[in-house]
């Protein structure tokens, strides 16, 4: 009997735990800020184009925080990885920014109108608020329908404003099939402790022994220590459901390459790809789109009541799951 000792695979092991663990601590870190998390964003967008063209069988580049591709060139080899999630970080949130603002907006118009109007006894325009309210509420859901697949696009097409070529993203959403609906199912639920963060604050003297006699210093350590969980467990969720929308959308544009939309993705990054699968009846599609718009009202409601707990207005503008990737 021998004993065998796989001893040239130990070091690969090693590397990718030295690069899993890399990845978490640049990851939570960027999240901390809203300018840092534009990094993040571009990271993700990145990967997602990554695990898009794996799944498809095509040539894909891993994405780095820093360093660019071997090979590339001594600037681009040092700074290349940076570069590139900063391109792709700034168009992505430019592209979000736009598609979001139609919703955000009337959100922040809603909340000055309605609950900061009532302090100002403003009441004889008491329903300015809530019909404002609601009509950003309708407006989200129906935008988010699509959005994640549009993200999903613009990161592997790698373009500025793809997110916005309205035929494809609409042709990937109809292709997604029901695993589409089950994340937005998960998204909204691993968004929960996201919205619990935001009462911590209210109920920090019930929650936490000794508050009400905490010294300035010791309230900001406790904050930064909060801060520092919340933008992990951002992180790992982010890096699992765009990973997620990624996969999914590779199997809707190789069902659309099998079916009457094939020529819309003739030019697409994933044109290479061997196509699969059917496109669903149309009822079934707009089955999947009613669910879509009932399960996204689970994350309004989750950022009306947070904002009632803590009320920063800016937290009106994005959400770490929609907008930016920015632990707040």
């Amino acid at each position: 009997m021998s004993l065998v000792v796989d001893v040239p695979n130990q070091p690969n092991v090693l590397m990718r735990l030295l690069g899993t663990l890399k990845t978490l601590v640049f990851g939570t870190l960027l999240a901390m800020t809203p300018a840092t998390a534009i990094l993040v964003l571009g990271w993700l967008m990145r990967r997602m184009q990554f695990v898009a063209l794996k799944s498809a069988g095509l040539e894909a580049v891993r994405p780095g925080w820093v360093l660019g591709e071997r090979g590339s060139g001594f600037t681009a080899r040092l700074l290349g990885g940076l570069a590139a999630n900063v391109r792709v970080g700034l168009g992505g949130a430019f592209s979000l920014l736009l598609a979001t603002l139609p919703f955000t907006a009337i959100w922040s118009l809603s909340w000055w109108a309605g609950w900061e109007n009532s302090f100002g006894k403003g009441y004889e325009q008491a329903f300015v608020g809530p019909i404002l309210g609601i009509g950003g509420v309708a407006i989200f859901c129906a935008l988010m329908i699509w959005l994640p697949m549009a993200l999903a696009h613009q990161a592997v097409e790698d373009r500025a404003l793809a997110l916005f070529e309205w035929r494809k993203v609409r042709s990937a959403v109809r292709h997604s099939g029901w695993s589409y609906v089950f994340l937005a199912f998960v998204t909204v639920f691993l968004a929960l402790p996201i919205f619990a963060g935001r009462g911590l604050v209210t109920f920090a003297s019930d929650l936490v022994p000794g508050f009400d006699s905490f010294t300035a210093e010791q309230a900001a350590n406790l904050a930064g220590a909060i801060l520092l969980v919340k933008a992990l467990y951002l992180f790992v969720a982010l890096v699992i459901l765009r990973g997620w929308a990624a996969r999914i959308y590779t199997r809707a544009v190789g069902r659309a390459l099998n079916g009457p939309d094939k020529q819309m993705w003739t030019d697409a990054a994933l044109s290479g790809m061997t196509p699969n699968g059917t496109r669903a009846w149309s009822l079934t599609h707009w089955m999947r789109g009613v669910l879509l718009g009932l399960v996204w009202v689970g994350l309004a409601i989750q950022i009306y009541v947070g904002q009632f707990l803590n009320h920063d207005w800016y937290v009106w503008l994005t959400h770490p799951f929609v907008f930016l990737p920015w632990a707040i």
